[in-house]
């Protein structure tokens, strides 16, 4: 993991070292369920599902699951947070699956602060996870080497526009996302060097990544947060930012002037969650959609896929 590189990095460590002697609150405990064999020669510790949690105005709430290896039952947990100005936590009941929660909540200060979670009567097993408390949804920067697994982003529920450069002229490139249902898409897939942008719909709890590469490569998530006009144009990939809609129909004429690859433009909807297939060809295309509603209490974004110059326009 030492080839990944994060916004966060340097402050990060800086933190953790400050937590370890400025824990400030110390909160309620609990009782793990059911008998935790301990394996001969394996060490107990505490499991959780992600080290890092977000927390912004589009997602004031974050649950995180805990867990107790190598102890016996009855083991209990407790936590301490360094800052309770940046967030509260507190136990939750029990998911459908069985597994023990935390929730965090946004407070009232911004940045960043670490709760530890630790058995009650032995704190020297302990896990920390960062908070950091923002203004806006988190930005993500990851950069490294061949192939790598990403694990636990909290993501918030917002569209990300995914960024991606991969260098190496000769390998491949491919980057799958996947969710804690266990669905997984196919974000990226690639020969040669690349550069492009592609969509995360909705960003959510414990997403992982999978990279497959052969060489050097760096992938920018960052929010769809910003506002845009309806009708866009470019070159290569591209994740627009949102637009209003006008409760108004409209014809919508999709143009690409690549002589090869593939010209795919979707219409996404962030209110309900959907999206509209604009645009489908290979190569030069010119088309129009015709009939496309746009709710005037909605907000939406377009994804467009081509190896050239192309039109989105609303007409």
């Amino acid at each position: 993991m030492k080839s990944i590189k994060n916004i966060w990095k340097k402050r990060w460590r800086k933190n953790m070292a400050a937590a370890a002697v400025t824990v400030a609150l110390l909160a309620g405990g609990a009782a793990l369920p059911g008998a935790t064999v301990r394996a001969e020669g394996e060490a107990p510790f505490v499991d959780i599902s992600t080290d890092l949690i977000s927390l912004s105005p589009q997602a004031d709430e974050v649950k995180m699951n805990v867990a107790a290896r190598n102890m016996p039952e009855g083991t209990k947990l407790a936590f301490s947070v360094a800052d309770a100005g940046i967030c509260s936590v507190e136990w939750t009941e029990l998911d459908s699956r069985g597994y023990t929660q935390l929730c965090y909540r946004r407070g009232t200060a911004l940045g960043e602060t670490v709760v530890t979670v630790f058995v009650n009567d032995n704190p020297a097993v302990a896990s920390q996870i960062r908070v950091t408390n923002r203004d806006v949804a988190d930005s993500y920067v990851y950069e490294g080497d061949g192939s790598m697994n990403i694990h636990g982003l909290n993501m918030p529920p917002v569209p990300y526009d995914v960024h991606v450069l991969s260098t190496d002229a000769d390998g491949y490139f491919g980057l799958l996302c996947s969710n804690a249902a266990g669905e997984t898409k196919m974000l990226v897939n690639k020969t040669g060097a690349y550069e492009g942008s592609t969509t995360i719909e909705k960003g959510a709890n414990a997403t992982s990544l999978q990279i497959l590469a052969s060489g050097h490569w760096q992938i920018v998530m960052t929010p769809v947060l910003n506002f845009t006009t309806m009708t866009q144009s470019g070159a290569g990939n591209m994740v627009s930012g949102r637009f209003k809609g006008d409760d108004g129909t409209h014809d919508v004429y999709c143009a690409n002037w690549a002589e090869k690859g593939n010209y795919i433009v979707w219409l996404y909807d962030l209110n309900n969650d959907t999206r509209q297939l604009l645009a489908n060809g290979v190569g030069t295309y010119g088309k129009k959609k015709k009939n496309i509603y746009l709710n005037d209490s909605h907000s939406y974004y377009l994804s467009v896929q081509s190896e050239g110059k192309w039109l989105v326009e609303f007409q």
